[in-house]
């Protein structure tokens, strides 16, 4: 979803770390028929996130696009805004 053009080198870093899976869900490339999985900005860019290995997950376009730019939802249970899953800093 990004605007940027991720350099081939970046984007092959980005696959291989996340051992080529969608670091949100887990689905292997492999078996991913429809799209390719895309190198997802963690930190959106019209949030101030770069394009960077840091702020970088391989992402499935399903996981991709149903994140979009959001850094937070709220949770249904109990009301409270919480920040998205980043799977940089979160197991």
């Amino acid at each position: 979803m990004s605007t940027t053009h991720i350099p081939a080198a970046l984007r092959r870093l980005v696959e291989e770390r996340a051992a080529f899976r969608c670091e949100y869900c887990l689905l292997p490339t492999t078996v991913a028929f429809l799209r390719p999985h895309e190198a997802d900005h963690i930190v959106a860019e019209k949030h101030g996130g770069a394009t960077e290995a840091e702020n970088l997950a391989l992402a499935c376009w399903r996981c991709n696009r149903h994140k979009g730019t959001d850094l937070a939802s709220f949770d249904p249970k109990i009301g409270d805004l919480t920040r998205l899953f980043n799977p940089r800093t979160q197991l």
